[in-house]
C-alpha cells in the first residue's frame, strides 16, 4: 500500500492529465483555453469567448472514477468522453448558457 501523500499526488496528476486531454480537444475545435493550477493545488480549465464570456471546468472524482464538472456544479461527462464534453462546452459557449 502506498503512503497517503503518494496517493494524493497521483490523483492530482490524473486530474491534470484529464484536463490536458480536454484542453487538446478544445484547441482542436478552435476555442481559447487556458489550464491553470490555483493556489490550493487544483487544476482548472478556463474557456473564453471573444465577447468576454467564460466558463471554468474542473476534474472531479477519486480512485479512478473521474468526471468533468463546471465551477457551477454542472456535471459534463466522464473523462473518457473528452470529445463529447468538448462539443458540449462549444455549444455552451456559443449560446452562453451554464
Amino acid at each position: 500500500m502506498r503512503p497517503l501523500n503518494a496517493r494524493i499526488r497521483t490523483e492530482l496528476e490524473e486530474r491534470q492529465i484529464c484536463l490536458l486531454r480536454l484542453h487538446w480537444e478544445l484547441t482542436r475545435l478552435g476555442i481559447r483555453v487556458r489550464v491553470r493550477k490555483s493556489r490550493n493545488g487544483r487544476w482548472k480549465l478556463k474557456l473564453r469567448t471573444t465577447t468576454g464570456w467564460s466558463e471554468t471546468v474542473l476534474c472531479a472524482g477519486a480512485e479512478g472514477a473521474y468526471a468533468y464538472v463546471t465551477a457551477h456544479g454542472r456535471l459534463l461527462g466522464r473523462t473518457e468522453d473528452a470529445r463529447q464534453v468538448a462539443r458540449l462546452l462549444l455549444w455552451m459557449l456559443e449560446r452562453r448558457c451554464r
